[in-house]
């Protein structure tokens, strides 16, 4: 080490510019990766404050099997309370998604569709309030007590046949013995539930 030092102290001027360039540049380098690495350490980060949200929905009523007349003006409500967990800034706001399946005597689908952002919960703890329509899929349901702001009214289920191919005839909607509906919260962050009861809504022939 002692010797390094004495040729460079009896080196030319040129050569100990030469010598500091070279390492300001190592340092300008390990600069540049440390900067990288902040920045891949900040998304890490932002990866892992999405991932912390929790949801929960849950139905206040519709939990047992209901009997309903088999006529398009015949009209279902239903009751949903949902939660979502801090920070609000990145849990919400929270898609509220409904999913039905249609089934024969049997039990065989006839038919499945959902319907995306029907509702949308803006706070932690929200009641959501909803009219199903089973036998009119073009005003399948509504969300009750939606802002009177959005107002967005009816929202039609599609809803494609077992194959997966096309949208249901009303023939084929016409073997319908039973629609089973389930809700699900979507958070901004990531969170996601899904009812476990299973609302059967017996159509009454």
């Amino acid at each position: 080490m002692m010797i390094q030092l004495l040729l460079l102290l009896l080196a030319p001027q040129q050569q100990i510019e030469q010598h500091f360039q070279r390492q300001q540049g190592q340092i300008e380098q390990i600069q540049q990766q440390l900067q990288q690495q902040q920045l891949q350490l900040g998304r890490l980060l932002q990866m892992l404050q999405s991932s912390v949200c929790s949801a929960e929905i849950r139905w206040v009523n519709g939990s047992e099997q209901k009997i309903v007349p088999s006529n398009s003006a015949t009209v279902v409500r239903l009751n949903l309370f949902s939660t979502i967990s801090k920070p609000t800034d990145v849990c919400l706001p929270a898609e509220i998604r409904v999913t039905a399946s249609y089934l024969d005597a049997s039990d065989n689908l006839v038919c499945s569709g959902a319907i995306e952002n029907l509702a949308i919960q803006n706070t932690l703890t929200q009641s959501i309030n909803l009219e199903i329509r089973p036998w009119d899929l073009r005003e399948f349901s509504r969300w009750r007590n939606e802002p009177s702001q959005t107002n967005s009214g009816p929202k039609r289920l599609v809803c494609v046949n077992a194959e997966g191919l096309a949208e249901v005839t009303s023939e084929e909607l016409a073997r319908a013995a039973s629609v089973r509906v389930r809700a699900t919260v979507l958070s901004a962050g990531g969170g996601v539930s899904t009812s476990p009861s299973e609302i059967e809504l017996r159509l009454q022939r």
